[in-house]
């Protein structure tokens, strides 16, 4: 780097290139910077001291200090990552002023303060007209819409027990920065809010408004959390906030650093990771428009959901099919809980990957869907409908079993084919989309084939059930080995290439 610097900067060009070679040097030189900023990146241990003399004694050479043509600063990657967090997390950014009738009660426990306090229903209300649901963006639960909960609170704020609000209702939490209260003007300011438990309340008190069937005397208990810019104390708020209530475990960790940091990722290859369940369907199409001036596409066929991605992840690069289908809680669960967590979301985890597993895990899907179609249009008897689908060897050796399999298989079929492709035939990951653009259903339907025909030849190895076959790993272990003893004996190529084969003695 110094040497290709000293080269730029100090153009020692002019000592030795020929005239024609100075003059079209000049041209690219219009184009260079004329100063530098280095950033030294570490995982913690700093620069080591004989880079920091290379790098002092380069910024002398180039002149005086204060000339700066070269600066050098050293940041740990840990730093980064907590800076990027607090820049992505989205958050109201102008200050939040809610109108309460009476002064806060502040209490400061551990790392962080409280400050409890109430406040009138249409202050809520008002608040979510002006913010709608960028409110809300760290609230993990997305709009329930038209739930026996969400008709209860609706009802109480404008039925005549409205004044029984505050006892009624669990309330609201905001998660912020900072927070301190204005005794001259009664407002408690909330520096970059956002509310991560409570959403169904809020969007209810705005239903009641925009009816005008919202009562005055409504009064919602709330508390305002300052969380500063600890990451893990601002996700374990929003985790435990609502692990009180029934949740997907993947959706508490829609808020994690390292999905927050995958999403932009994503988002920088075109497509989008609906962190919590249910976003898009209860976005504006607004907030659609915004999504899809992000990733410079249409949301069409560029959804990653959070679940399913991960499954996908899980079925192929993780190689763990059995977690993937059988133990999905345990994808988000933590290592100190009996998960995978952090060996699943780990710097192996990339979004190129992720993209890759979601798209072999869309093409098997797609498949299925068409088989099960065509079924049901056919006039056909079944055995030769699936002759002209899956093939002659799947439809006269199998045909009774098809049933049981399709509707299983996907997860499963993911991880037989991400393997068979990669480790046993030794293509790239990379390739992988275009070789199932070339003759992905017939990969398909010779994998179905040698796993059905390893059941059958191995009934001693296969005595349990579809369902229960297709989300154990050892069975996909047995398969595995069997695919290897098929490639190992025909020379498959390495290119995506071979044709199905026939089992021995078949």
């Amino acid at each position: 780097m110094i040497s290709g610097l000293r080269l730029i900067l100090l153009r020692k060009h002019n000592e030795i290139a020929n005239e024609e070679l100075k003059g079209r040097l000049e041209e690219v030189y219009l184009q260079v910077r004329n100063g530098y900023r280095i950033h030294i990146i570490t995982s913690g241990e700093g620069v080591p001291y004989e880079s920091k003399i290379k790098l002092d004694a380069f910024v002398d050479e180039l002149g005086s200090p204060t000339a700066n043509i070269v600066q050098w600063d050293e940041q740990a990657l840990a730093q980064l990552q907590d800076e990027f967090y607090r820049q992505s997390l989205p958050a109201v950014r102008e200050p939040l002023q809610l109108a309460i009738p009476d002064a806060p009660y502040a209490r400061r426990s551990g790392s962080a303060e409280c400050y409890m306090f109430s406040l009138p229903g249409n202050v809520l209300a008002e608040l979510y007209k002006q913010y709608g649901e960028s409110l809300l963006q760290r609230n993990i639960r997305v709009d329930q819409r038209d739930t026996a909960t969400n008709r209860s609170i609706e009802l109480t704020c404008s039925g005549d027990e409205s004044k029984n609000f505050l006892h009624f209702n669990n309330g609201v939490t905001f998660l912020c920065e900072t927070a301190r209260y204005d005794p001259f003007h009664h407002l408690m300011i909330v520096e970059k809010g956002q509310v991560v438990n409570g959403g169904q309340t809020i969007r209810a008190l705005h239903r009641a408004y925009e009816k005008y069937s919202l009562k005055p005397d409504v009064e919602v208990p709330a508390r305002a959390i300052t969380a500063a810019a600890d990451k893990d104390f601002a996700n374990n708020v929003a985790v435990n906030q609502n692990n009180q209530n029934q949740i997907g475990t993947g959706f508490l960790r829609s808020n994690d650093q390292v999905v927050v940091q995958l999403d932009h990722a994503l988002a920088a290859l075109g497509w989008f990771l609906e962190r919590r369940e249910g976003e898009l369907k209860t976005a504006t199409n607004a907030e659609k428009a915004a999504i899809e001036a992000r990733i410079g596409h249409s949301l069409e066929g560029r959804i990653i959901r959070l679940k399913e991605g991960a499954q996908a992840y899980t079925a192929t690069f993780f190689g763990q099919p059995e977690v993937a289908k059988k133990n999905v809680k345990k994808i988000f669960l933590s290592t100190e809980d009996g998960g995978f967590y952090e060996k699943i979301f780990s710097a192996e985890m990339t979004a190129n990957k992720i993209v890759i597993a979601h798209q072999l895990k869309e093409y098997i899907d797609e498949f299925i869907r068409k088989v099960n179609k065509t079924k049901a249009q056919s006039s056909q008897p079944l055995i030769e409908t699936y002759r002209g689908i899956l093939g002659d060897a799947i439809a006269d050796r199998h045909s009774d079993k098809v049933h049981q399999v399709l509707p299983q298989c996907a997860i499963f079929v993911c991880g037989t084919i991400f393997r068979d492709l990669t480790a046993l035939q030794g293509n790239s990951y990379s390739c992988i989309a275009s070789i199932l653009n070339k003759r992905g259903e017939a990969i398909i339907c010779e994998h179905l084939l040698h796993i059905m025909d390893y059941a059958k030849n191995n009934p001693d190895k296969a005595d349990k059930s579809w369902p229960v076959l297709l989300k154990s790993n050892p069975f996909f272990l047995l398969v595995m080995a069997y695919i290897q003893g098929i490639r190992s004996a025909t020379g498959a190529p390495a290119n995506g290439s071979a044709k199905a084969v026939p089992v021995a003695g078949k």
